[in-house]
């Protein structure tokens, strides 16, 4: 499904941001943010009637008490000691400047063997004692977790970090093995099943990950795009933001109940609170069924991102041109200092 690698190419990145109806093939619409506002209530206004400390009434003309009324005075209080003001905590400083890439496995009952990863951590990943976000990244047909090692992840993470261009974050890079490349199974286990029931509680259970939806994110390359959509679709509540990268959308040999584009029509943007990314290369083969998605995405009111690279193919060369595109998107929103994580001693919020 997926050709050979190709010599590096120029890439010039097309930006087509699918909001509103400017071309027949990529509608332009210009984003419309809402802001609500409550009303701040009026600053209370009026007389304040107060009394002389220690007096029980108000003195009558000519500064007689009224009858019965014994003004005692309070008794003398003893000033409390000044308080010493305690040290503030040292912020953490981490004095690594570049992450590390470890390899894992996740025994999986669905498949009879393991599942194997790749995990990029960014620096001081166990030290600062936070939860990270993460992205899982599926990759393509004939490729494995190396995929997106390969791609230039470890590196584009580590020089954006350095930066402050991306967020401290995990990358995840499962290997699919032969069930990725099924489109589902007849007992109802799938690709799926292994990503949502066996991988994702495995790694939350193991490392200290941001494990709730705003800390999630999928994406993936050609037939991992294909999964990512599929299952971000299925499962909107379960992921902050989607990706595909020349995704390989197929129309036929797929059950409607898996097929993005079958989910994608029927969509309800209600339910669907995803950040959208789709691009490929315009000598891709994928091109038209991506470029379907785009169009059915904006029939339903769904808005997302479409890009597409006046030169590009289905291959290494296009992908790896684009890593630093993709990071950036997944780790929109997500907190850049490290501080502002939650923190892995503090139950995390669904």
């Amino acid at each position: 499904m997926i050709p050979k690698r190709h010599l590096l190419l120029p890439a010039v990145i097309l930006t087509l941001t699918v909001l509103a109806a400017c071309e027949p093939l990529a509608p332009d619409r210009t984003p419309v943010y809402i802001v609500v506002t409550g009303e701040t209530p009026d600053t209370l206004t009026g007389p304040v009637s107060t009394l002389p400390l220690g007096s029980a009434t108000t003195p009558q003309a000519g500064g007689a008490m009224a009858a019965g009324v014994v003004n005692t005075p309070l008794p003398s209080v003893t000033p409390l000691p000044e308080a010493t003001a305690l040290p503030l905590p040292t912020p953490f400083v981490c004095p690594e400047t570049a992450g590390r890439v470890i390899q894992g496995a996740v025994p999986s009952a669905v498949t009879g063997d393991e599942i194997t990863y790749y995990m990029y951590l960014p620096p001081c990943f166990y030290e600062s004692l936070q939860r990270y976000p993460y992205v899982v990244l599926l990759h393509g047909t004939g490729y494995d977790d190396g995929m997106w090692v390969d791609l230039g992840v470890p590196s584009v993470m580590d020089q954006g970090i350095a930066s402050g261009t991306l967020p401290p974050m995990v990358v995840l890079m499962p290997d699919g093995g032969l069930i990725a490349e099924l489109n589902d199974q007849p007992d109802g286990a799938s690709y799926e099943t292994v990503i949502l029931d066996e991988l994702i509680p495995a790694v939350e259970r193991d490392f200290c990950l941001w494990g709730a939806r705003a800390g999630r994110a999928i994406g993936g390359i050609s037939r991992g795009g294909f999964w990512a959509f599929s299952i971000a679709l299925r499962h909107p509540n379960a992921f902050s933001a989607v990706g595909g990268h020349s995704p390989h959308f197929e129309q036929d040999n797929v059950a409607p109940e898996f097929n993005p584009l079958e989910l994608a029509a029927r969509a309800n943007p209600a339910q669907v609170a995803l950040r959208v990314y789709l691009d490929h290369g315009a000598d891709d083969y994928v091109g038209a069924n991506v470029r379907r998605m785009s169009d059915l995405l904006r029939e339903n009111g769904i808005a997302h991102d479409y890009f597409v690279d006046p030169v590009g193919d289905h291959d290494m060369t296009y992908w790896s041109s684009h890593v630093a595109e993709y990071l950036s998107f997944y780790g929109q929103g997500w907190p850049k200092d490290v501080a502002a994580l939650p923190s892995c001693l503090e139950p995390i919020s669904p």
